[in-house]
């Protein structure tokens, strides 16, 4: 008897087959009439090959033909189309409201990332072109039973384009504003029946930046990426297969990794010398008359050093050995990756460098400040499965994983032009350790963490209609890491500022006066798994109800000496009900509804201390529910027109979470502040903490809309085809206090493409436009030092007879989407 499912993936592979023959999106024109049928993908999200359309998983899949014809060239793309995705611009994907709310070393994403099977630690092959790769899955909801470790929003899985059995390959080249040049190519070259091999290569330049700078330094979104791969892919004899892919990337930005643009939006503070809270930063913007260029227009900044961001030596070889059993698949997975990524710049935001004379201090002070991030990893897996073949009711694969992490980081904050730093003294006043980088400010860490995993799942279908899905995964984890860190304090009320102090505390007296200094470890394990039932009353119809368990493991705040450094393990109860529909194979209709309860979400926020009289940085858990409708539809009512969409609602609510201190309203006087758990003064502002009951998941738009639609005109010599896209996202807030000066407000853009595809199919001429109506849109929102700072009018509202201080406001820094840009791409095919 052959089912339903089977019917549909070799339905589906035909189709596929046939699209990429053709290599036009709206398939055949040849074909007679009007039968035709609307294409359905063939996915490998759950480790074997199945349509899209029998897979009981909320995923939404991209293809190589589909991005070049909708025009999805960078992660936002996909966070666009993508239902419950959200990217921060700062490397930080979620899902569903789940995914990494902290920088620091120690702590894992909460979306897993995975290149051909192989675990990612890195976002980076989220950003190779469609050349390079076949399709991107991305699988919403908790991934508890076959990727497990860190999927606790979902999966990200890139597929590569594998060797051709025939020598050819295909060169492109693309020409854009701000002097953009991309020349990228393939070559696949078969050296006998049994092995193939693939080489390519591509060039990223855009000469101008994004953000027009007009003081001395470069500007702002400038690139030079290049990236090289090579492939092998053999058939060992007549059971087994193997397949390498060598890759390397090199990125010069002149921002952070991924496409990051940001800047600060916020008036530069002309009030004051140094923070009144903490007393170590000087603000570098004092008697400043400047304009900050950003406030009017946040493409333009106004800074004195070059900023860059440099992805150098990331070199990432993976491989999967497939041995087949004749009753089951053995296969391997693995791979290991390294690269070191640095960014940095100017710290104090300004075009500022020469001296300030400030009374009381005996020396000039130098406003002019550097920031430096400087991170390495290595980290190699090894995974081996074994899944059924059989044509039976029952389905399984089982597997075992294995994962192992190096990790070392550094965050140094430095002023150059201030002699003191570099000879600083204790507070005994005694000679310190030599600066010579004039750092004031040190943090550093280092990690090792190893994983391991086994799992299995089973799919039984009792009849045609009827089948059901279990799996379970027991994970461990372990991490040991180190961290250290180093202050220098310069201050007029410290010997007039003629000398620098080190005022670091050394927590274990090796070295008194000089560093801090902490060793951190733990283990964590969690028995996780998923339980679904399928309901398939016909070819064109599944229904599917959906329990998992998601997990992910606890961390560490390393680098931060934080009081509370250790957060517990996340996990989640997800529950979900779907379904996926094919209308008169015409419309393909898919939609969820869900419903997560998370347990102890790792946040870091500000924590009143033990004593009750100051607070403190600490790595926290707090508990929240998300629950949402996800709605996917694609559309073709004749061979010409095609029509696809996209809508997401999240709602998302913190349940638990008490008690915390708001940097940005330290008296908790907004009109939405929530104060509980006490207060605290420190250097006359009295410090209100609140609870985060009621507020929502940072990083997480409550509703989301992308529409893509293209026709085809037809001709003897190609064919032409015209492609619109709009995309809507709702209004994001980015830190989980009720404060509006950390939310960004909805915004819309639209593209539009030209696509001349030639009917030999050697080559394809695209005119496109990008954000075509200049559209402003925010991607994130992050604060540095308070604005200002002022005694509360109120003399009632008094800590010990003096009036408290709260700030008016905080420095703002967003992300902003890439303003509208245009060219052109030839893509050639031999």
């Amino acid at each position: 008897m052959t089912s339903f499912n089977s019917l549909r993936l070799r339905l589906a592979l035909a189709a596929g087959a046939s699209a990429l023959a053709l290599s036009a999106p709206a398939l055949a024109q040849e074909a007679a009439g009007d039968d035709f049928t609307i294409q359905e993908l063939v996915v490998t999200a759950e480790k074997r090959e199945q349509a899209l359309q029998d897979v009981p998983v909320a995923v939404s899949a991209f293809t190589s033909s589909q991005r070049d014809v909708v025009g999805m060239t960078g992660i936002q793309d996909f966070v666009n189309f993508t239902p419950g995705m959200n990217y921060s611009g700062t490397d930080r994907v979620s899902l569903r409201g789940a995914g990494r709310n902290t920088f620091y070393v120690g702590n894992d994403p909460g979306v897993a990332t995975y290149t051909d099977g192989f675990y990612s630690a890195s976002s980076s092959e989220l950003f190779k072109t469609p050349l390079f790769v076949e399709r991107t899955e991305i699988l919403r909801g908790p991934q508890g039973t076959l990727y497990g470790r860190n999927a606790m929003g979902g999966a990200v899985n890139t597929v590569s384009k594998r060797p051709d059995h025939e020598f050819g390959g295909e060169l492109r080249a693309m020409y854009g504003d701000y002097d953009r040049t991309r020349v990228e190519g393939v070559v696949s070259i078969p050296v006998a029946d049994t092995l193939r091999f693939k080489i390519g290569g591509s060039q990223d330049w855009q000469r101008q930046g994004f953000i027009e700078n007009i003081g001395t330094a470069n500007d702002g979104g400038t690139i030079k990426r290049t990236y090289f791969e090579f492939q092998a892919d053999a058939e060992l004899g007549d059971n087994a297969t193997a397949w390498v892919r060598y890759s390397r990337t090199n990125w010069d930005d002149t921002m952070g990794v991924g496409d990051r643009l940001a800047n600060l939006v916020t008036p530069y503070d002309t009030t004051r010398v140094f923070q009144p809270i903490g007393g170590l930063l000087p603000n570098p913007q004092y008697g400043y008359t400047t304009a900050n260029p950003a406030v009017s227009d946040p493409y333009k900044m106004n800074t004195n050093r070059d900023g860059y961001g440099h992805l150098r030596g990331n070199h990432l070889l993976t491989a999967q050995v497939t041995y087949d059993l004749g009753w089951a698949d053995l296969k391997y997975i693995g791979g290991f990756q390294q690269y070191n990524y640095q960014t940095g710049g100017d710290y104090d935001g300004t075009s500022r460098a020469g001296p300030i004379t400030i009374p009381g201090m005996l020396v000039p002070y130098y406003p002019d400040q550097t920031t430096d991030f400087n991170e390495h990893k290595k980290y190699y897996s090894n995974e081996i499965n074994l899944s059924s073949k059989a044509d039976g009711p029952l389905t399984w694969i089982l597997g075992l994983y294995q994962y192992h992490e190096k990790y070392r980081q550094q965050i140094q904050l430095a002023a150059p032009q201030q002699v003191q730093l570099a000879t600083p003294l204790t507070l005994a006043g005694t000679p310190a350790a030599a600066n010579p980088a004039r750092n004031f400010a040190d943090q550093q860490a280092s990690l090792i963490s190893k994983a391991y995993a086994v799992f299995g799942q089973a799919t039984y279908r009792f009849n045609e209609t009827w089948a059901v899905t279990g799996g379970l995964r027991y994970t461990k984890d372990e991490k040991d890491g180190s961290e250290s860190q180093r202050l220098v304090l310069l201050s007029p009320s410290l010997f007039g500022g003629a000398a620098a102090f080190d005022v670091s505390s050394d927590m274990d007296a090796a070295t008194p006066g000089v560093q801090n200094f902490r060793n951190l470890s733990g283990s964590w394990d969690a028995v996780t798994g998923s339980l679904d039932v399928d309901f398939t009353p016909d070819s064109d119809s599944l229904y599917y109800a959906k329990y998992s368990r998601g997990y992910k493991s606890g961390g560490f705040l390393l680098g931060t000496l934080a009081p509370q450094p250790q957060a517990k393990e996340e996990k989640v109860d997800a529950f979900e009900v779907g379904m996926k529909k094919t209308i008169a194979r015409r419309l393909i209709l898919n939609g969820s509804v869900f419903y997560n309860d998370y347990k102890d979400l790792q946040l870091n926020l500000q924590q009143l201390n033990a004593a009750g009289t100051a607070s403190a940085n600490n790595f926290v858990n707090v508990d929240a529910t998300a629950w949402g409708v996800e709605l996917e539809a694609q559309w073709q009512p004749t061979r010409a027109l095609q029509m696809s969409a996209s809508y997401g609602y999240l709602n998302t609510e913190i349940t638990k979470g008490c008690c915390f201190y708001d940097p940005a309203d330290p008296s908790a006087l907004l009109p939405g502040a929530k104060p509980a758990g006490g207060a605290a003064v420190t250097n006359g502002v009295r410090l209100v903490f609140q609870d985060l009951k009621g507020s929502k998941l940072f990083q997480s738009p409550e509703n989301k809309f992308a529409f893509n639609a293209n026709y085809t005109f037809d001709f003897a010599p190609g064919s032409l085809i015209l492609s619109g896209t709009y995309t809507w996202t709702d209004a994001t807030i980015y830190q989980p206090f009720n404060d509006p000066a950390f939310e960004v407000p909805a915004y819309g853009t639209a593209d539009f493409r030209v696509l001349w595809k030639d009917a030999d199919g050697k080559y394809d001429l695209i005119g496109f436009v990008k954000n075509a109506f200049d559209e402003e849109g925010f991607t994130s929102t992050g604060s540095t030092n308070p604005t200002a700072i002022f005694a509360n009018p109120n003399p009632g509202l008094a800590v010990g007879g003096t009036p408290y201080l709260r700030q008016t406001g905080v420095a703002i820094s967003r992300g902003i989407i890439q303003p509208r840009t245009y060219g052109v791409e030839l893509q050639y095919r031999f």
